[in-house]
This record gives C-alpha cells, structure tokens and sequence, in this order.
C-alpha cells in the first residue's frame, strides 16, 4: 500500500497537539503488533519443520493474500458510484495487464514474470511501509505540524529493505516459491556498502530515539511500528537462509496489515452511516461489525479466486505458464490500483436524514 499523500491531508494543525491514534489506541496496538508476530511466527515455523510450510502457504493465500487484493475493490467497485468512478482501473487495466502478463509468459518465458515479481512485490512491501510509518507520525506531536517530515526515519524505512533485497538475490539463486527466476546480484562490494549504509541511518534512528525519550516527545505506536518494519525485513530476506520460508514471513506481515489497514479506512468512510448508495459495504463496515465484514470479505475473495481458476484452466489449460501469467497479472494490477487510490481522496459519508 502507498502512502497517502499530502494533498489528502491538506488542513494541517498549525501547531503540535497532543499525539493522537491512527483510529484508536486498541487498533494501533493491533496494526503494530498482530502483522510482526503473525509474519514472524510464520516464518519461524516454516523454518523449524518444512513440512508445515504448503499449509501455512495456503493459509496465507486463502485467508490473507486473496482477501487482500480484493480488499482492494471494497474501494472502487462495491457500489455503483465508486465502479463507475474507477472502471478502468477496476476493469480495463485488469484484462489489459492480465493479458498483458499472459503474453509476455509465453513468448519470452515463465522466468520474466517470475522474476519480476520478486521485486516488484518487495517495493510493494517497502512502500506499504512507508506509508503506514506515515500513518503513525502524523498521529504524534511532530507529524501534526504543518509541512513536517521525519526524514532520517524515512531513509531507514528505504535503505533496510534495499539492503535486505540486495543481500537476498546474492544467494537466492536460479528459483524462488518454486518457479524460474534470474535474480539481480550486485557485486559483494555493493551490497557490503547497502549494509553499512542501512546500519548507520539505523545508527542514527537509535540515537534520535533516545534524544526523543530524553525530551518527552517519544512515541512509542511509531517507534515500534519502525522497529518493526527493520525487523521483518532483515528476518524475512537476511536472517532466514531459506528464501521461500522469509517470503511467507513478509508476506504474512504484509497481507495483514493491508486488510487491517482498508477495514479501518472503510470503517472511517462510513462513520457517519449507512450510505443508500453503498448498503452492502456500509452496512458491514461498522464498528460492531468486524467479523461480519472480514467473513464477507474472506468468502467473496474464494468465490472469485476459485471461479479464475477454474476459467483459467479451460480456456488457458494446465501449466506454469498460464498459472504464472494469470495469477501475476492480477498481482501486477493490483500494485498499480494501489498506488493510485491509496493518493485519492474520499469524503466521509454522512446518511440522509
């Protein structure tokens, strides 16, 4: 998930007040803890009896991965107004990448696709972690003041996972969750210089930290959300030798906060409601309704994703090729979708009286 950018946030305090909470104190604590343990937890399991890997896999395909993506339409296409306002993006640009993709795997082969989602899903993660780090400081006294940036904390954010990739690709070697990949390794030299640099911004970060618990303006949601950023990329793509087992782990962490992160904000859209023109998903984004709303969001993500499969294999039939090109389209599109709407603003609804 991108960050929101500041045009959505254009009536900045003036002045520092108090540090608030992204949506409330139990939902903050839960957006910083719940991702890093489950991910972690993940990982560390997978590592400790391979066995359990294909079943924590598919559990985080089913419940996390799947509902993730289509979390992503509860924004642009659950009630009329928002699917007319986004069909391309919903609708055109998704046949067209699909098929995209789909030409790109038989004419040059399974390994391009492949390849390129290696990366382009860790700056995925990288950028989702950016923008809830900055969820989390404009919530703190010096994120409320006008045209603030924490800019050292920005490069840590940056400079870990650029470091964690490079280290990654220097002993992934030629496949990666079992398909064909042709990974970009740097020079030792390079990626020993990435780590030293990574190390100093976090250096530094530390020292920012204590001058900040020594001054009274620390805040502990942000603090922690940052450390937690440091560590499950190192764990995911440094400290575990097996590449399979440290992408389920970011991947978890990943999927986790993204559906926490588009429940709080459809939560936040229907504060005032139930909207007339949006009843399904208005109706199942109150607050007393979180287990509605994850239930009806798990079930619709199986429907489709079992109907693509199936459609899929008739008109493709089996193999890798088809499977990477369909599967990697949706997850291409879905990058690009994401980094748009995630920059749009949304006007709370209030019902009609």
């Amino acid at each position: 998930m991108p960050p929101v950018s500041a045009a959505a946030h254009s009536t900045p305090w003036p002045v520092a007040r108090p540090s608030a909470a992204i949506y409330s104190a139990p939902f903050d604590l839960t957006l910083l803890v719940a991702p890093a343990l489950a991910g972690l937890l993940a990982g560390a399991v997978a590592v400790a009896d391979p066995r359990l890997y294909a079943p924590l896999l598919l559990a985080d395909m089913w419940l996390l991965g799947y509902h993730h993506v289509v979390a992503t339409y509860t924004r642009m296409t659950f009630d009329v107004r928002s699917l007319r306002r986004h069909r391309f993006l919903a609708v055109d640009l998704l046949v067209l990448m699909t098929a995209l993709t789909l030409l790109v795997a038989f004419t040059t082969g399974a390994w391009v696709i492949a390849s390129a989602f290696l990366y382009l899903q860790w700056f995925h993660y990288m950028r989702q972690g950016y923008g809830i780090s900055r969820m989390y400081f404009r919530a703190t006294q010096a994120g409320q003041v006008a045209g603030s940036r924490d800019t050292l904390t920005e490069a840590v954010i940056y400079l870990v996972p650029i470091y964690a990739i490079a280290a990654r690709s220097a002993t992934l070697g030629d496949t990666f969750l079992n398909l064909p990949v042709k990974a970009i390794v740097l020079p030792p030299e390079v990626v020993s210089a990435l780590g030293a640099l990574a190390a100093m911004a976090v250096g530094a970060w530390v020292l920012q930290t204590v001058r900040q618990i020594a001054s009274g303006s620390f805040a502990p949601a942000y603090t922690g959300f940052v450390l937690s950023h440091i560590a499950i990329f190192l764990a995911a793509y440094v400290v575990i030798d097996n590449a399979n087992a440290g992408w389920l782990a970011i991947n978890v962490w990943h999927n986790l906060q993204y559906v926490l992160v588009v429940w709080m904000t459809n939560v936040k859209r229907f504060a005032g409601g139930i909207d007339p023109e949006a009843r399904f998903l208005s109706r199942i984004s109150q607050p007393r309704r979180v287990v509605s709303y994850f239930s009806w969001c798990i079930a619709i993500s199986t429907v489709i994703y079992l109907g693509i499969d199936r459609v899929a294999g008739f008109l493709l039939g089996p193999g890798i090729t088809a499977t990477i090109g369909v599967y990697m389209g949706i997850n291409f599109h879905h990058y690009v979708v994401d980094a748009v709407i995630w920059r749009r603003k949304r006007a709370v609804v209030v019902p009609a009286a």
